[in-house]
């Protein structure tokens, strides 16, 4: 029977991986072996959507997760904290499936994986949604002794809890960082080796913790750009040392195992914030009882609902529909929303950067992209501005004409989630294919079954990469997914 390791790099970035290949053997070595490329993220690109799609196969509308937080009626919020309870609740991930298939499984810092998945005669290591190591961060709970033994205090979280990691010290903060992963190698390795698992899903979360630090330090085009030579290398460096250790990885791996790494996105620049309540209430479509007397988050504004058309929340470009008889003041008539909703869509097109230079926006609509049984209470509208390199931002109080920032509620930052992430694979029955082009997240848990040989469920969306490859289709199975195929498509899945 054969094995697999998935290690998901959080945010390890296509365009960095070309542009320090040479000095990364190890994974150059796998991209001569096997197969490598772009993987396109979820719309939004957010952890808790884009890694679950990449355990279940099925797009966010299945499952009713776009970031973080979520609603699951039409309240005018979205209130409630995602949990591993909710998302099993839902969805069958890999970790559930496999079980059933006579497979041991193991899960390290999955995003969303708190309270820890209690997967039978499995294990699981929580990640940085744990509140804290005394409310249970492993299962079975016995496991906790066995991991302090094997790495000391178990780090949840690259920044302390309580701590602006903008504000931490930086050489602290890298250490810390370094430390952290160091842990979930230790623990992969273990579950490898020691644990003898059929399937290991871990997630590495220091690239992304990296590159939110130290960004503006290696690419000179930042608008923030700083050429303290103390951290020009930094990003570099964590890349080089990522790639160490998964040349350590491939060292204890079986004859029988694959290695499959990929990232859920990317980690690019970020230009800027488009402050799209501010936008929307500059604009007519939002009213307020009380113009803010200072930059203030969404749950703090004081909405006129009865004359608000549409409202947006969250940083990455998420638009709900004030809709009668849905909404509880609902204003927008059903028929007149597809004339709002086009509206919208060409008038935020049109928004330029604060320099009046056009920037290259994608708009969609949710029943374009997104449809299952949860579809219903996400965003009626998503926003990706000038591909992702501006996020957005729910403050309002900047002042008439100021819909520019780099602020959100939770600080500044550096990066943003891009619309690429990347993928390597290499082992037994991969074929040495090189480059491959097409490929989504929606093709890794597929990928994962047919590697272990085993049935594909029928309401997963995306083909296998094997099958991509030996059919030589698009990564849409014809026969077996036509009837959600155009809407793929026009993700460009």
């Amino acid at each position: 029977m054969r094995k697999i390791v998935v290690l998901g790099i959080d945010g390890l970035d296509p365009q960095l991986v070309r542009q320090w290949i040479n000095e990364m053997p190890n994974l150059k070595k796998m991209q001569e072996k096997g197969m490598w490329g772009a993987m396109k993220s979820t719309v939004p690109p957010t952890a808790a959507c884009a890694w679950t799609c990449v355990q279940c196969g099925r797009n966010p509308g299945s499952y009713g997760l776009w970031n973080f937080t979520y609603r699951d009626d039409f309240s005018y919020s979205e209130p409630k904290l995602v949990s591993s309870i909710v998302r099993d609740e839902r969805v069958d991930c890999l970790y559930k499936m496999l079980p059933k298939m006579a497979q041991k499984v193991a899960l390290i810092n999955v995003p969303a994986s708190w309270p820890p998945s209690r997967i039978p005669a499995g294990y699981c290591t929580t990640g940085s949604m744990t509140p804290s190591l005394d409310r249970g961060f492993t299962w079975p709970g016995s496991f906790k002794d066995e991991a302090h033994s094997l790495v000391g205090e178990y780090i949840i979280n690259a920044f302390e809890a309580g701590i602006d990691y903008g504000k931490m010290g930086k050489d602290d903060a890298l250490k810390r960082i370094y430390d952290m992963d160091a842990q979930r190698f230790t623990l992969l390795k273990h579950f490898i080796r020691q644990k003898k698992c059929d399937y290991t899903f871990a997630v590495a979360a220091g690239v992304d913790a990296v590159s939110h630090l130290f960004y503006r330090y290696c690419d000179e085009k930042h608008r923030r750009y700083d050429s303290d030579p103390r951290y020009k290398d930094v990003l570099r460096e964590y890349y080089k040392w990522i790639d160490k250790n998964i040349g350590d990885i491939w060292e204890v791996l079986g004859n029988n195992t694959t290695l499959f790494i990929h990232s859920a996105y990317g980690l690019q620049r970020l230009d800027g914030r488009i402050n799209l309540n501010e936008w929307l209430v500059q604009e007519g479509y939002m009213s307020l009882h009380e113009y803010p007397v200072e930059p203030t988050a969404f749950k703090d504004l004081k909405v006129n609902w009865p004359k608000t058309k549409a409202w947006a929340t969250d940083c990455t470009g998420q638009i709900y529909v004030n809709l009668r008889s849905r909404e509880a003041q609902g204003v927008v008539e059903p028929d007149h929303l597809d004339e709002l909703l086009d509206e919208l869509a060409t008038r935020i097109r049109d928004i330029p950067d604060e320099h009046s230079k056009a920037l290259n926006t994608q708009v969609f609509r949710r029943e374009d992209i997104h449809f299952g049984a949860y579809a219903q209470y996400g965003p009626d509208m998503f926003i990706n501005f000038d591909e992702c390199r501006w996020k957005t931002s729910e403050l309002v109080g900047y002042g008439k004409g100021k819909i520019y920032s780099y602020d959100t509620p939770y600080g500044a930052d550096d990066v943003g989630s891009g619309m690429y992430g990347y993928f390597c694979i290499a082992g037994p029955g991969v074929p040495t294919k090189g480059k491959v082009e097409g490929v989504s997240v929606l093709n890794s848990a597929p990928t994962v079954l047919d590697v272990m040989d085993l049935e594909i469920p029928e309401d997963m969306e995306s083909l296998s990469l094997l099958d991509m490859i030996k059919e030589e289709k698009a990564p849409i199975a014809h026969d077996r997914e036509g009837k959600v195929q155009s809407r793929l498509e026009a993700l460009g899945y």
